[in-house]
């Protein structure tokens, strides 16, 4: 039978008598009385109060507290060394020689002793040094008392044998230490009293009607810290009940559709299917080359004339005696004594004409480049599903017919069976199936990425998504080759600095008329194209003019010269001679009086300037005029940087030719898994395994409410360790988390954890929209997903109910020793029963054979006396141990049947045969020696659980609905 979680029933928790708490361990105190200590912690109305009475108490006692044997009283320090010593059990004769031995006056007040011991016991178990480890063993301090107790009363009770005093012995030394009540802090503080107070949605209060209301019903979505609060847990002690349920049979329920055909109809209902997937991808370019010729001719006509006239006389005296007269720097006049007369006269006229014709021949090209690339990335996915449906009614002597359809509904017999008396509690899970969702959603995004194309990312193994901007000139290439695309020579990233270079010149010929100018100007000088995607940054340039000596020359001169790059001017230089003293003499202006004479200008510019950013070309513009003969040359040369757009360009052209090649493998995935779907599709999972995620997930939930952490720091793996970056294993961790792994495993019955759903009313609102309907294939697991909140209810292994108690009180696991127990200790859980209990084996072996006959409801037990009490004089039926077994499950070659009567077979004299009559006649094959084993009791009667479904059924006398067991 397979376990369900809908249904529970409890016996009413029982509660232990104060006179039954004798028999389960021992006082901690000598009698009803408490120490002082105990009672101010009884008292404490909060953990603050407690801590603080704690805190004086150590402060007043500090030199009472025990921190080793030495404050022991010798009387119970050797008794204390005699038992640590000694082998067990314990022999009474040994025990009294040892008490005949010791000085009695040396314990002169027991029950202030045992106060004493006591207390120094509570503030152990405060200060957690209550280990086996521990220097002191307080809890065998308290037995000893015990045992000295019964010493000294042993007179006044007559029947203490020394058998007697052996096994009072042996027992005190094997029973627990019982606390009172309240004198440690449990998780359940005074607070949880006011836990469970409804709390009133006070937004209406005082509305305006004016006032926009917010209607958007969101979650908080934040990450909120986790939560440390540790939920006040209570247990109780009940009859443990699990409800079974064995799949019957499926039946017809209500009518979900009727399909009516009129006699002589004919229905014929075609559905076709088909999906397709093309992708073009087509690139074009533009390329047009054109020649334009601009032919220019100038004819120049100039005519010069010059008219020149000489008038030349000679008049010589010698007289024997000359002299030289000079004035100025040409004219010299030298008379002779000797007179000599010579006169001559001289006219001429020149007339001068000049003709020049100048032919300018100006090419201009211009191209426009148009290139047209098609690719075509074809991916055809094509499914075709082709349904006809045909309801042919039209044969003579037809009648009217209809088809009914009905839902069909789930059929399971249900039993409750009852596993004896468990320490049970009971917890309240919000939303359970919250984080499974989650979860969930995880693990589909990574299943259906698993075998499909995966989004590139850099670097290949735990990297980032690829984007545009992770693309660079030094990566480009592993990122191509990682994709298998090819690099070309087009996809080369661009140089990130480009020049471009202009040579310039200008001559001025001196005018012929020291009064006449010429002058220059001209913005012809363009730098070649710069290419596109790159901008002028800075300029070098050198730049050099000169101009004629103004000495050589008569008049005022002036010159001036400019040359501007862009925007940006790099030479300009000016003189003149306009406002000299003596313009003849070409003296400085008088402003400057004594300064020495202009000569010729060399100006020189060299040096780099900052550019505008200048795209294109970039003009150079050179003016000037002169009256002097003037030479200009320069050269320039423009530095381009990159633009960022040209380069971001580039990173997209790369970035988009991985992306196509991803597309296209990812197209042809979802055509070929689009193909592979089956045509008849199971929906959901198998119910049984839905059951486990049910348990698991309300486990996980149940330890972390216990641990007051949703396992923060649990986990022993390392996920990358060097030198290989193999998940390897953090021992030291290990050895933390292996024994709280152990206590949540083996502490708790999982496998007997019971719940059951509540409606999503008790969920969030805003989650309301989500619960408000699951189809999963399997309606409890439906529950599951949209319940609001569940009820589970978690049982203790018998015989560990001590652990969990302790965990509650002090948070300790495994009591003070956070140890788990060893294969001699009687809490320790081997591995094969772990083992049998994940694998459903919760039956208990009996000794004996079973003799089983195919079609009897008898059994026949040998070689067993477990129904015989040997215990008692005269022996005889084990009363308690046939009732017992009455209704419980026996489990016999593997079916399980339930025992109706325990009888002898020989009565009285063989004690060892007895007859098992069981509720029905045995299935299997008769066989002898048979195995078995016996597990819970039936209690009550079973019933049906009718479960409907979405699976719809279209009633006919041939495919019939199952009814289990299949034959």
């Amino acid at each position: 039978m397979q376990e369900i979680t809908r249904y529970q029933q409890l016996r009413p928790a029982q509660k232990i008598a104060e006179e039954e708490t004798l028999f389960l361990g021992l006082n901690l105190y000598p009698d009803n009385n408490l120490s002082e200590l105990a009672i101010n912690l009884a008292e404490c109305t909060s953990n603050e109060a407690y801590n603080a009475i704690y805190h004086k108490y150590k402060e007043k006692n500090v030199s009472s507290i025990i921190r080793d044997l030495s404050k022991i009283n010798p009387v119970v320090r050797k008794i204390y060394d005699w038992i640590n010593f000694k082998a067990k059990p314990l022999k009474a004769d040994d025990f009294l020689q040892l008490m005949n031995s010791l000085d009695m006056n040396e314990l002169t007040d027991l029950k202030g002793l045992w106060y004493y011991y006591a207390d120094n016991l509570v503030l152990s178990i405060i200060e957690n040094r209550l280990s086996v480890n521990y220097c002191v063993d307080f809890q065998l301090l308290i037995r000893i008392c015990h045992l000295l107790n019964v010493f000294e009363n042993r007179d006044d009770d007559t029947k203490i044998t020394a058998v007697d005093m052996e096994v009072r012995l042996n027992e005190l030394l094997k029973k627990y230490i019982l606390l009172p009540k309240r004198i440690l802090r449990s998780r359940c503080c005074d607070d949880c009293s006011k836990s469970g107070i409804l709390v009133h949605y006070e937004g209406s209060a005082g509305r305006s009607q004016n006032v926009q209301q917010n209607c958007n019903c969101k979650c908080d979505e934040s990450c909120q810290p986790p939560s440390d609060h540790c939920i006040c847990i209570r247990t109780y002690v009940s009859d443990l009940y699990v409800v079974k349920e064995q799949l019957a049979r499926y039946e017809e329920g209500d009518i979900a559709d009727i399909e009516n055909i009129l006699a002589g109809e004919k229905k014929v209902r075609r559905f076709r299917t088909l999906q397709r997937a093309e992708t073009t991808n087509e690139n074009e370019t533009n390329t047009t080359t054109s020649d334009e010729r601009d032919n220019q001719v100038s004819e120049k006509l100039s005519l010069q004339s010059e008219v020149k006239k000489t008038v030349d006389s000679k008049i010589g005296v010698d007289a024997g005696v000359s002299a030289t007269l000079k004035y100025g720097d040409t004219v010299t006049l030298t008379p002779h004594a000797n007179v000599t007369a010579n006169f001559s006269k001289s006219e001429s006229q020149n007339t001068a004409r000049s003709y020049a014709k100048d032919i300018i021949d100006r090419s201009v090209t211009k191209m426009e480049e148009k290139v047209r690339t098609l690719q075509i990335s074809k991916i055809i996915s094509e499914q075709e599903e082709r349904n006809k449906h045909s309801i042919d009614n039209t044969l003579v002597g037809s009648n009217h017919r209809a088809g009914i359809y009905y839902w069909v509904n789930k059929v399971s017999h249900a039993q409750v069976f009852n596993y004896g008396k468990h320490t049970m509690f009971d917890v309240i899970v919000p939303e359970p199936a919250a984080l499974f969702k989650a979860l969930y959603a995880l693990k589909n995004e990574k299943n259906k990425a698993a075998g499909k194309p995966s989004l590139p990312v850099w670097p290949l193994v735990g990297g980032v998504a690829l984007t545009p901007a992770i693309v660079t000139p030094a990566n480009y290439g592993d990122i191509l080759n990682a994709y298998a695309i090819s690099t070309t020579e087009e996809l080369q990233p661009p140089e990130t600095k480009f020049a471009v270079q202009i040579a310039f010149s200008q001559n001025l010929n001196e005018p012929s008329n020291t009064s006449d100018s010429t002058s220059f100007s001209s913005s012809e000088y363009k730098t070649p194209p710069i290419p596109d995607g790159y901008k002028a940054s800075t300029a070098d340039y050198d730049v050099r003019c000169a101009t004629g000596n103004p000495i050589n020359t008569g008049g005022s001169h002036e010159a001036a010269v400019s040359v501007t790059v862009g925007k940006m001017c790099i030479l300009n230089q000016s003189f003149n001679e306009t406002n000299l003293v003596t313009p003849v003499n070409h003296l400085v202006p008088a402003a400057a009086p004594g300064a020495m004479p202009i000569y010729n200008q060399d100006w020189v510019s060299t040096g780099s300037i900052r550019m505008n950013g200048e795209q294109g070309v970039v003009t150079v513009a050179v003016a000037g005029f002169s009256t002097l003969a003037m030479a200009l040359s320069g050269t320039v040369s423009i530095n381009c940087d990159l633009t960022t757009e040209a380069f971001q360009k580039w990173q997209a052209r790369i970035f988009n030719l991985v992306m196509t090649d991803y597309n296209r493998r990812l197209t042809t995935y979802n055509g070929i898994k689009a193909g592979a779907d089956p045509l008849v599709q199971i929906k959901g999972r198998n119910p049984f395994l839905n059951r486990e995620i049910e348990r698991n997930e309300f486990k996980r939930h149940v330890i972390a409410i216990l641990m007051c952490n949703y396992f923060n720091g649990i986990g022993s793996m390392m996920e990358k360790v060097a030198p290989c970056g193999y998940p390897e294993i953090d021992f030291l961790k290990l050895e933390k988390n292996a024994p709280i792994i152990q206590f949540f495993e083996q502490v708790f019955e999982w496998n007997y954890m019971n719940y059951v759903f509540y409606h999503s009313m008790w969920a969030r609102k805003c989650k309301w929209p989500e619960l408000i309907d699951e189809d999963s294939g399997d309606p409890l697991f439906d529950k599951f997903l949209m319940a609001g909140a569940a009820r589970v209810q978690v049982p203790i292994r018998p015989g560990m109910e001590h652990y969990f108690c302790w965990f509650l009180k002090t948070k300790q696991i495994w009591n003070a020793t956070s140890t788990p127990p060893l294969p001699e200790d009687e809490e320790f859980v081997s591995m094969i029963q772990e083992l049998r209990e994940a694998n459903q084996g919760d039956y208990m072996d009996r000794p004996g054979s079973i003799e089983a006959t195919k079609g009897s409801d008898v059994l026949l037990l040998t070689d067993s006396s477990y129904y015989w009490d040997n215990t008692i004089i005269p022996a005889q039926l084990n009363v308690p141990n046939i009732r017992n077994d009455i209704d419980r499950e026996i489990l016999v070659d593997y079916e399980l049947y339930r025992i109706v009567k325990v009888e002898q077979t020989n009565p009285p004299g063989d004690i060892l045969s007895w007859s098992i009559t069981i509720e029905r006649p045995y299935e299997g094959s008769s066989a002898k020696n048979l195995k078995h084993a016996v597990g819970a009791l039936f209690v009550g009667t079973p019933w049906e659980i009718v479960i409907p479904t979405k699976l719809v059924y279209l009633r006919n006398t041939t495919d019939k609905l199952p009814v289990y067991p299949l034959t």
